[in-house]
């Protein structure tokens, strides 16, 4: 992937953080499962990171990704992200 548009994709990762309203341990997997300030680790291995069972931890990364695609759609981060190549 192209070290520009990485970088973008980040930056947008962190505004959304910075929006989205998630309690201590969301955020947390959020982090792990899009690799803000960190290694981006599989579902397994954040499972064992937060001490979550696999089944929790599918229903709070189906929420959290519903809440990033809403603020993705509400701000057209997805235009921007192609529009500035």
């Amino acid at each position: 992937m192209d070290a520009k548009l990485l970088e973008l994709v980040n930056e947008k990762l962190r505004l959304i953080l910075d929006e989205a309203v998630f309690g201590e341990q969301s955020e947390n997997i959020f982090k792990l499962h899009y690799g803000i300030d960190c290694k981006r680790l599989e579902p397994k291995a954040i499972s064992k990171e937060v001490k979550l069972p696999m089944k929790k931890l599918k229903v709070e990364l189906t929420k959290i990704d519903n809440r990033v695609f809403n603020i993705l759609k509400k701000h057209d981060l997805f235009d921007e992200m192609y529009s500035s190549k």
